[in-house]
């Protein structure tokens, strides 16, 4: 993917990140079959992508369905059973991965914060246990509640059904042929990726993603995901959400973005790390994406 100069695009990042304060390391723009860059400030060429990395569980779930080893409509706990010896709410016997997908799984409370809790404090390797301890609320698929902790359990469907960790699963589907520069992922003492946390890549790279749901599952003639399966995403909220006024994507703690906007052809990746404000991801979008 050729990155070309964009001087005006640079001069209006710049000005914006800095009328705001915003502790930008980057930009990364797709305009109709260009890509711009602007670099704020030195950083690490890959960075954590905190939730972002639920859209790419997302797409790993999505490749499983285009290659018919999983559906949609498929129970959780059919993939999981075997990994669990304890009592567990068997509400979760009904929970869909689709629900699991639109964090509507009925559960309340969100527990497995990884990139915020001090992992040493967790007293067992089982990350799966904690997950499964918890309380289901609410009927499945009635009740939106957003958390990591599902996006831990399809990650263990991925596994489950690959044989593979997830990042050892997409890096041949995904990561390898998108020529990815970097790219690791934060794991549980078992080796199983978290799934909705801790993904890092560079922002060039991320963009990516961006470009493949803008373009229906397409990228550089490539097909990448089913335009079935990236539509009935974006019109289900599965992995992203709607951004803005007309965008689509992902938002991540402390300032990360991938979005795309269909209307103008046009996907955003952003990294930085942001402790007080978050105005700049809204504004980003609009000003980037939307015009």
């Amino acid at each position: 993917m050729k990155v070309s100069e964009n001087l005006e695009f640079s001069k209006k990042c710049k000005e914006m990140a800095e009328e705001m304060k915003f502790n930008l390391y980057d930009i990364a723009l797709y305009d109709n079959g260009e890509v711009y860059r602007y670099e704020h400030q030195p950083a690490n060429a890959c960075n954590n992508s905190y939730s972002v990395s639920k859209m790419f569980t997302m797409a790993a779930i999505g490749l499983l369905c285009d290659e018919g080893k999983i559906s949609l409509d498929d129970k959780i706990m059919d993939y999981l059973r075997d990994y669990i010896n304890y009592d567990y709410d068997k509400k979760w016997d009904e929970v869909t991965i689709k629900q699991a997908l639109a964090h509507k799984t009925g559960v309340a409370a969100d527990y497995l914060n990884i990139y915020g809790d001090d992992t040493s404090n967790i007293n067992t390797d089982d990350y799966l246990s904690i997950v499964m301890r918890l309380k289901i609320e609410y009927e499945p698929g009635t009740y939106y509640k957003y958390t990591d902790d599902v996006y831990y359990m399809l990650s263990r469907v991925v596994s489950k059904v690959t044989g593979k960790s997830m990042l050892d699963y997409l890096k041949p589907k995904l990561f390898n042929p998108l020529k990815f520069f970097e790219v690791a992922w934060s794991a549980c003492p078992w080796g199983y990726q978290l799934g909705g946390d801790c993904l890092y890549c560079s922002t060039q790279d991320m963009l990516k993603l961006g470009i493949i749901f803008l373009n229906g599952g397409v990228f550089e003639g490539t097909r990448y995901l089913s335009e079935e399966f990236v539509n009935t995403a974006i019109e289900n909220d599965l992995g992203m959400l709607h951004c803005e006024a007309k965008s689509h994507g992902k938002t991540g703690s402390r300032g990360q973005i991938v979005a795309f906007c269909k209307e103008t052809g046009k996907a955003l990746a952003m990294h930085a790390y942001e402790t007080e404000c978050y105005d700049f991801r809204g504004a980003a979008i609009r000003e980037f994406l939307e015009k």
